[in-house]
């Protein structure tokens, strides 16, 4: 195979961009091919050795010429062993034809002339289209050259003359895949079955999927993959990510884990696994996890507001503007923070309401004041400024109304001990 590689790459600057068989081909973002519809194989099959009078022809003579392109091509003199077996082909039609294709398509391939093994692969393939070594030829070419719809019948092909062959389901799988086509999953799906121990092509099978029905999709996949290679923590957090896409927080945490016990700074994992805690309402674990990733990137700005927020959660609202204030020094002016700030005022009231089992008073009015000045500020963010004003627009019905202010004598002070024990 390498052998055959290293004459490729000095064919594909032979074969230039006036081949016949050529596709016009671009990638888009995931790497998946956008074709042109092309004819795969040349104009012309004819070759110089169809106009030659060969008179007549017996088998006896069919057998000589066999026989000296035989022995030329055995002792690698292929532009020898050419004209005799051109002769045999076009001569016969049995055995000694199909054996003097197989052997003119290495030749020309050996001689790094692509054109004229194509010509001779899709010539012998009009005759015999079953021959397994003509449609290895093409399908590595073309499948080489980036051409994947040309590819692609002869690697079916040679997968129908042997189904179970590693070789010819990976690359098939993978062209498929290229191509838009959806049995890049069946076919895969066959070849991890087949060979279970390889943890890549479970790995594939779960790329494949989700590429084709979207994130979380290839969970089955990943989990088999990393079953068979416990120890790559790649896989693992492959796993781990895809349960999580899966609302299985609680099985994510299990291959997340197991990546930070041997990588303790790894963040992805890091990361979600606080999304998993917080998913199951463990805001306390998940706060430890966001510092932990702090640890290894300490000006993480979205990783202190979101520490904020599940402080927010667990009504630690002094707690919460610490973070806020943290990530402001870090990053002044930053628009999610103050939204964030915005947001603790305004669980502040419902948590006070609730706790003292009251209704509106005042000072909640007053701390809704609090969260709007929050979101005004939040507005000279450009990237939050629509999020402030549609939180600003929300929040206008619950500010202090002309009513509250005269009977409170337009009192700015915060009185209620609720919300005096941590704003001060």
């Amino acid at each position: 195979m390498k052998k055959y590689l290293m004459l490729l790459l000095v064919m594909t600057l032979i074969i230039g961009s006036g081949s016949t068989a050529r596709a016009q081909i671009e990638e888009d973002e995931f790497g998946v091919v956008q074709e042109e519809e092309i004819s795969c194989a040349p104009d012309s099959l004819d070759t110089v050795y169809d106009s030659k009078d060969y008179g007549e022809v017996d088998s006896e003579m069919i057998r000589q010429w066999y026989s000296f392109g035989s022995e030329y091509y055995k002792n690698k003199n292929y532009k020898a062993a050419l004209p005799y077996l051109w002769k045999v082909f076009i001569s016969d039609s049995a055995k000694y034809g199909r054996n003097a294709i197989r052997k003119i398509a290495d030749s020309y391939f050996k001689m790094q002339k692509a054109d004229s093994t194509f010509i001779a692969c899709y010539r012998g393939l009009v005759r015999y289209p079953d021959h397994v070594v003509l449609h290895y030829f093409v399908g590595f070419l073309q499948d080489n050259l980036g051409n994947v719809a040309c590819a692609i019948p002869h690697y079916e092909a040679l997968l129908r003359d042997n189904p179970e062959k590693e070789e010819y389901m990976e690359k098939l799988a993978f062209l498929y895949y290229k191509r838009k086509d959806e049995k890049a999953i069946e076919v895969q799906k066959k070849l991890s079955t087949l060979y279970p121990e390889n943890s890549k092509y479970a790995n594939d099978l779960a790329i494949f999927t989700e590429h084709f029905y979207g994130k979380g999709s290839g969970l089955e996949a990943y989990k088999q993959a990393w079953e068979n290679d416990p120890e790559n923590m790649d896989l693992a957090l492959k796993y781990g990510e895809s349960c999580h896409q899966n609302g299985n927080y609680v099985e994510a945490l299990i291959p997340l884990n197991k990546v930070i016990a041997k990588d303790p700074a790894n963040v992805k994992s890091l990361r979600l696994i606080a999304l998993c805690n917080e998913s199951l309402e463990k805001y306390s674990p998940a706060i430890e996890e966001y510092k932990k990733i702090l640890q290894a990137e300490p000006n993480d700005v979205d990783i202190m507001c979101a520490i904020a927020v599940d402080y927010k959660i667990l009504n630690q609202f002094s707690n919460g503007r610490y973070w806020v204030n943290k990530a402001l020094s870090v990053k002044p002016g930053y628009g999610k923070a103050y939204i964030v700030m915005a947001q603790i005022y305004e669980s502040s009231v419902i948590f006070c309401q609730d706790k003292s089992d009251r209704k509106r008073k005042y000072d909640d009015g007053l701390v809704y004041e609090l969260a709007m000045d929050e979101y005004r500020k939040a507005m000279n963010d450009s990237n939050f400024k629509s999020d402030a004003r549609r939180n600003m627009n929300n929040l206008k019905p619950y500010l202090p109304t002309d009513e509250e202010k005269f009977m409170n004598q337009n009192r700015k002070t915060l009185k209620e001990p609720c919300y005096t024990s941590w704003i001060n």
